[in-house]
């Protein structure tokens, strides 16, 4: 009995023994992540400060005030609230279609009896190295009277090659007994595919409608090209624009200053929105966290 428990002591030991190189790892990540860390930081901050404070110090890394000015203003633009609509609308709409139109197009590429299947497949891999081009894409987006939408931002973007082959492949990795178990039941193709398929690719599901989201959420591409009213603008066109040219896009904005007769220094504001619309889309990843490297893994390496 004493030889096993000093042989788990030794093991405990070893275990908890860290080298040189462990040490000189630790520091390096922590530092790395500090660098990561640091705009995130200095984003915040600077949303709370006032110019004063700002320039009082040469390197801004310790705020002296807490001024919310900045996050009342953003929060009290009308404009503000309208592009969260839109822009939640789109992440929303947008992934889920996009989710359900991505797995559709990759399970019957699994099938090796489906007529014209690899054809299909190396037409998928054709359009992730070549496309029509910016003007071509225009044309077709308004000929589809598409233009002044906010289904613009949405349609075009509804399929990504390299998503479809990740599902694609993590759904060939499944065990192939359980799919031919269930048709021995006399399940079809759509009760396998709901039933048996959806619920054992959550983690690649998750994955994917993690990347649609973000892209999603984080898109004002679409928008810029095709619309031009306002009220449609989705919130990283606002935030575009408010980067770009503080006087002239942020008139709602400078007329609140005004009339509430407020010294709100611009670049807080700019950093306030930026937080404003960078923490949703960062609450969002905990919750699919858990799926995120099981799915990228097995869906990106074919067994």
């Amino acid at each position: 009995m004493s030889e096993i428990t000093a042989s788990l002591h030794a093991k405990k030991k070893k275990l908890n023994h860290y080298t040189g190189f462990d040490y000189f790892l630790i520091v390096f990540m922590g530092l790395l992540a500090l660098i990561t860390a640091f705009p995130f930081y200095y984003m915040l901050i600077v949303s709370f400060g006032t110019y004063e404070d700002i320039h009082a110090q040469s390197i801004y890394l310790w705020p002296t005030v807490f001024d919310t000015s900045a996050y009342e203003l953003v929060i009290g633009n009308a404009q503000f609230w309208s592009s969260v609509r839109n822009t939640l609308f789109v992440t929303v709409v947008g992934t889920a279609l996009s989710v359900v139109i991505m797995v559709a197009a990759a399970y019957p590429l699994t099938k090796k009896t489906l007529f014209g299947g690899k054809f299909f497949f190396n037409m998928l891999i054709f359009t992730m190295f070549f496309g029509g081009g910016m003007i071509p894409g225009y044309l077709v987006v308004e000929q589809l009277g598409l233009g002044n939408s906010i289904w613009c931002m949405i349609f075009p973007c509804l399929i990504g090659p390299f998503n479809i082959i990740l599902i694609k492949n993590y759904i060939e990795d499944l065990p192939l007994a359980i799919e031919e178990s269930a048709k021995i039941d006399g399940a079809n193709d759509m009760v396998i595919l709901f039933k048996i398929i959806l619920p054992m690719s959550t983690p690649i599901i998750a994955t994917v409608a993690l990347f649609v989201a973000v892209g999603n959420w984080n898109s004002y591409w679409m928008a810029m090209l095709h619309i031009n009213k306002p009220n449609l603008y989705p919130l990283q066109l606002l935030l575009r624009n408010m980067l770009l040219n503080t006087t002239n896009s942020m008139t709602g904005v400078k007329a609140a200053i005004i009339a509430q007769e407020k010294s709100v220094y611009d670049l807080s504001l700019q950093m306030a929105t930026v937080t404003v619309a960078t923490v949703p889309i960062l609450v969002v990843y905990p919750f699919v966290q858990k799926y995120f490297t099981k799915g990228i893994m097995l869906g990106g390496v074919k067994g």
